[in-house]
């Protein structure tokens, strides 16, 4: 069951109020709970009283107004996501308040149930995802500040001649056990030429730390990352040694990675978010001037006959509209604006039905292997834009191989149990996955990041749109699913879809 997002409504317009309360919790696609205030000293005094998972917000209050009545909400709400509701449709005050902290801005006449309650659910995602990562990180300092360092004591040639107890949790090893050892057999043999000269910096400047990284081998046969502060006490009396403080860093290398991946990921997610509005504004405008052009050719073509020479000519200007009209259709499906007419479905018979037709789309030099799950569970989609997605994805996969090759569709079920996972935006639930795989060439790291973005492409000039793949990702996030990329340069790539199961036979 899909939880109910309490939302605190900050709007003096009491008509407008009204409607919009009455459409946010009685709208069938909507769980949403409002509770309004008309001035900014109502929300301020309304925010201890409930436990409110979003804020919609008016700019323009009687007692605040412009982007200064944002920053004094975010003063007192500190990560509480906000979304800007308001009447002016001005792409600089949208892109001003998303940078000043919104999560979103919408225009009240272009808002509807739908689009206010998918709203406030991304803000409520962005916010709870950032605030997990700044949770992990929390955990990971607490971890690192609370460990005790190994301490080795070594002569001049690095036999070691103490370990501490804390030397079994870095290395795995007994401190008996490394006892009269080197401990540079334990190091990587790339990393041995830089420390020994580490070392050697050591015995000349006694007393002075010198730092060192390096892999060693643990005693599970595993290489692992160390850090160590190394300083020449030989020639003080009571120590007679040269201390090595060290500890195991990899923990906290796979956090950096792991931490930096997911901020990758929460940036794409925004810029994915930011484009498609965009591209849905655009596809909106563009269609209008596209009716305008559409009409006046018909016009003249009922003023010409049929032997007219000037027919030709028109005929060739409502071409050129139509495929005009194509592109605005594939933006406003990946902005997620295009009328869907969803149904319960087997994607297993979406396959089926398109097997001979992807059998003539990718032709007689690559191999079409499907399969697909038994026992599959249905889901809930227009079945004609899966089978675009369908189409996009195999097409794109033949083009990744033009020398031939194997290209896989795959169906199964999916279970998400946890938010913990490396595909971001999808909520914890039963899933259909639908994977289409090929042997082709796969994509660099540049590549991967923006290859869902519309009109970006490869592909050399008048070879394609660059709108197949942004197509899709808009069919399938308008059908409540997502869709990832995994690829590698040289190795192929795999577009896997998931789509909720239905809830409902």
């Amino acid at each position: 069951m899909v939880p109910v997002i309490h939302a605190l409504l900050v709007e003096d317009d009491d008509a407008y109020a009204a409607m919009l309360q009455a459409d946010l919790e009685y709208s069938a696609a909507a769980a949403v709970k409002v509770h309004r205030a008309r001035t900014l000293t109502d929300a301020m005094s309304a925010l201890p009283t409930a436990p409110f998972d979003a804020i919609l917000l008016d700019l323009g209050l009687p007692d605040s107004s412009g982007l200064e009545t944002l920053a004094k909400l975010q003063r007192r709400t500190g990560e509480l996501p906000i979304v800007v509701l308001t009447s002016r449709d001005d792409d600089a005050l949208a892109i001003a308040a998303v940078q000043a902290g919104a999560q979103d801005y919408l225009v009240k006449s272009s808002t509807d149930a739908q689009l206010l309650t998918r709203a406030l659910r991304y803000a409520c995602e962005r916010v709870g995802f950032r605030r997990a990562l700044i949770e992990r990180e929390a955990r990971f300092r607490a971890l690192v500040d609370h460990s005790y360092d190994a301490i080795t004591l070594v002569d001049r040639n690095l036999v070691a001649l103490y370990n501490s107890r804390a030397i079994e949790s870095v290395t795995g090893y007994r401190p008996e056990e490394l006892y009269g050892r080197r401990l540079d057999t334990l190091l990587h043999p790339e990393d041995l030429p830089a420390n020994r000269n580490r070392f050697r910096r050591c015995l000349e400047k006694p007393g002075t730390a010198v730092p060192v990284q390096y892999r060693f081998r643990h005693k599970s046969g595993s290489w692992r990352y160390g850090q160590a502060i190394i300083v020449n006490r030989l020639h003080d009396t009571a120590v007679q040694a040269i201390v090595v403080n060290h500890r195991d860093l990899t923990e906290q290398k796979l956090a950096e990675e792991a931490l930096r991946a997911s901020e990758d990921r929460l940036r794409q997610a925004h810029k994915m978010e930011a484009v498609g509005r965009l591209a849905g504004g655009v596809a909106h405008d563009f269609n209008n001037v596209l009716t305008a052009i559409f009409g006046y050719a018909d016009l003249l073509l009922d003023q010409f006959g049929p032997d007219d020479t000037r027919r030709a000519d028109v005929e060739e200007i409502r071409r050129s509209a139509e495929r005009a009209a194509s592109l605005t259709r594939q933006l406003l499906a990946f902005s997620r604006k295009q009328v869907l007419q969803p149904r319960v479905l087997l994607l297993n018979d979406v396959i089926t039905s398109l097997e001979k037709l992807l059998t003539s789309l990718v032709g007689d030099e690559i191999q079409l292997a499907i399969n697909a799950a038994p026992d599959l569970w249905n889901v809930r989609a227009d079945p004609g834009q899966v089978e675009q997605v369908l189409m996009n994805l195999c097409a794109n996969a033949r083009d990744a191989m033009p020398g031939g090759g194997l290209l896989e569709i795959a169906t199964a079920n999916c279970e998400i149990v946890s938010t913990d996972h490396d595909r971001p935006g999808l909520k914890p639930g039963s899933y259909v996955t639908l994977s289409v795989s090929d042997t082709g060439t796969g994509m660099a790291a540049d590549v991967r990041a923006s290859v869902f973005e519309p009109f970006f492409t490869t592909k050399e000039q008048g070879k394609g749109t660059g709108l197949g793949l942004s197509t899709v990702y808009g069919i399938v996030k308008q059908s409540g699913g997502g869709v990832y990329l995994d690829s590698e340069e040289g190795k192929g790539s795999r577009f896997t879809v998931f789509l909720p199961k239905a809830t409902e036979n």
